[in-house]
């Protein structure tokens, strides 16, 4: 993206738009890996087991670009 012609969004913009999903993907992500384990609750299930750990994945990924500084 051009920065002289669109601008640059303040850095409270960035994080008031990417930290919420971020943390719930997080959140969500975790939740359902760990009831995959069987380390909450007693059900165990195979599509938790491999989506869960993805969210994770992708809340952390999604955090770590918004927490970034770019100088």
């Amino acid at each position: 993206m051009d920065q002289d012609r669109y601008g640059a969004r303040p850095r409270w913009q960035k994080l008031l738009l990417g930290l919420p999903p971020a943390l719930l993907l997080l959140l969500v992500g975790g939740y359902w890996t760990l009831l995959s384990w069987g380390v909450i609750g007693d059900e165990k299930s195979e599509t938790f087991s491999i989506v869960g750990p993805i969210l994770s994945g992708f809340g952390v990924a999604l955090g770590w670009v918004v927490l970034q500084r770019r100088d």
